[in-house]
């Protein structure tokens, strides 16, 4: 079958059926009829050979293969509607679409603007947050700071390393005098992955492992500094970035170990966009900016 024999006018159609589970719901999102919804995915069906709905009455199921074959169209129309929105952009020219983590862009990209702006004045940098890692055959990014380890299929720069350690508020930190104390509250988990670094920082500093302490996840680490501020529980925070929030008080280190995060912070961007922006330069400029940020100096730091 030659490309030009599918009717790919009708894949939107497709998607949206099986998205929403229906013809009817697809027509009212499409503007069109449920009867013309219904001779679109038939004519897809008859031009695949394929059957992608079970129909039984006034129901349409995806079958196996219908299953399947959405998956590869939602990614398909995913990856050519961020190639336009990338194409629209492009005519913007000077506009730098950068995604983060929220606590980067609270703690160290948004305070650094009006520098970023004087260092570069001929572009733009616009700021999405988001805690997944970009995939960029499906986002309009042009560029994204990431935590750890970075795929092949992306240019990267590193900008620094990231160092975590236990934070909670100051009232808290000052009931905690040891590994073992930690039990007796919640970790307020943005990762996931609490419990694992609660248990690799423990194997560091020779401390005895213990049960895996209660968590309450949380969709961000700013969202969870946040909490363990309010006397919430107890967190993971990451550092330089984080520095301020120590020394203003906001949070307390109630115990002096420290966990190195693997990896590194990296500005990365696609590798077919090198020479649309002076990312080298950019890059510089943010390792420059992240060199300089106040350590967290060394043990505890917490109300006597």
């Amino acid at each position: 079958m030659k490309l030009r024999d599918v009717p790919l006018a009708f894949l939107p159609t497709f998607e949206a059926a099986g998205r929403l589970g229906s013809f009817a719901a697809a027509a009212g999102e499409l503007h069109l009829t449920p009867s013309a919804i219904s001779q679109q995915i038939r004519a897809l069906e008859e031009s695949l050979g394929v059957a992608l709905f079970e129909r039984t009455g006034r129901t349409a199921v995806l079958t196996r293969d219908g299953e399947r074959y959405l998956s590869e169209v939602r990614l398909a129309l995913g990856e050519l509607a961020a190639s336009t929105l990338r194409l629209q952009r492009r005519t913007e020219g000077t506009v730098l679409h950068l995604s983060t983590v929220a606590l980067a862009a609270h703690e160290f990209l948004l305070p650094r603007l009006p520098a970023f702006r004087a260092s570069f004045p001929d572009l733009e940098l616009r700021l999405s947050t988001t805690n997944e890692c970009v995939d960029f055959r499906l986002s309009d990014c042009d560029a994204a700071l990431r935590i750890g380890q970075v795929s092949d299929d992306v240019t990267a720069y590193p900008l620094g390393l990231v160092e975590v350690a236990i934070a909670c508020s100051p009232q808290l930190a000052a009931e905690i005098r040891s590994m073992a104390d930690l039990q007796r509250y919640t970790l307020l988990d943005a990762s996931g992955a609490g419990n694992f670094m609660l248990d690799a920082l423990q194997r560091k500093h020779g401390c005895p492992q213990r049960p895996a302490v209660r968590t309450w996840p949380f969709e961000t680490c700013f969202e969870a500094m946040r909490a363990a501020e309010h006397g919430l529980g107890i967190t993971f925070a990451m550092f330089p970035v984080s520095t301020p929030w120590v020394s203003s008080a906001r949070l307390a280190i109630p115990l002096p170990e420290r966990l190195q995060l693997p990896g590194k912070v990296w500005l990365v961007h696609r590798a077919a966009d090198a020479e649309r922006f002076a990312f080298a330069d950019i890059a510089a400029w943010l390792a420059a900016q992240y060199r300089a940020l106040p350590a967290l100096p060394a043990g505890r730091i917490a109300p006597t």
